[in-house]
């Protein structure tokens, strides 16, 4: 079943689709997509889970996830997506890219002092509780083949930003992940 994150508990295998505010292309940026995969990487260790498979493309991402039980979903992403931001709209200033934070500016005035002036992930994400091996290895499958689908890289081992590099054993991964063993069904 395909839901918005709520505030109801989700623990298990998650298969999490988002995208960037206005699908600005923000993840053809090396740095934008590295400030993504560091913090993943900070909350894979605060919210103890796993990270299975990922993959950046210009405006939107995928995650295959294993998330704790125990552990608030709805926290987890409002956490991630507000810290990727901030450092995302730091570098956009600190690199002067002006443009790109124009493109990114909230409309709406802030109600308090500390609200967002820009919003770099949208709020809404789409998430999928995945249950048996047959719906694992089918967005396993999705997650790599998508940079190939979207004419990023020829093949899903040569797009840098996706986990596909780390399962064909040809590169490191930002983020640690823990690799699907699946049987066939």
């Amino acid at each position: 079943m395909a839901i918005k994150a709520s505030k109801k508990a989700h623990g298990g295998f998650l298969f999490i689709s988002g995208s960037t505010h206005r699908r600005i292309p923000l993840f053809r940026y090396k740095r934008a997509c590295e400030i993504f995969l560091k913090t993943l990487e900070a909350y894979r260790r605060k919210y103890d889970l796993r990270v299975h498979a990922y993959a950046l493309l210009p405006e939107h991402y995928h995650l295959l996830l294993w998330f704790p039980p125990q552990q608030r979903l709805v926290d987890f992403l409002r956490d991630f997506k507000s810290l990727t931001g901030k450092r995302i709209v730091e570098w956009l200033q600190q690199e002067e890219l002006n443009d790109l934070l124009a493109r990114l500016e909230v409309k709406r005035e802030p109600r308090r002092t500390k609200d967002a002036r820009h919003c770099v992930l949208q709020y809404d994400s789409y998430v999928k509780t995945l249950l048996g091996s047959r719906a694992l290895r089918q967005k396993l499958n999705y997650i790599h083949a998508n940079p190939v689908c979207e004419e990023l890289a020829g093949t899903p081992e040569a797009y840098a930003y996706s986990s596909a590099r780390a399962y064909a054993g040809k590169g490191l991964s930002l983020v640690k992940l823990d690799r699907l063993e699946l049987p066939y069904d």
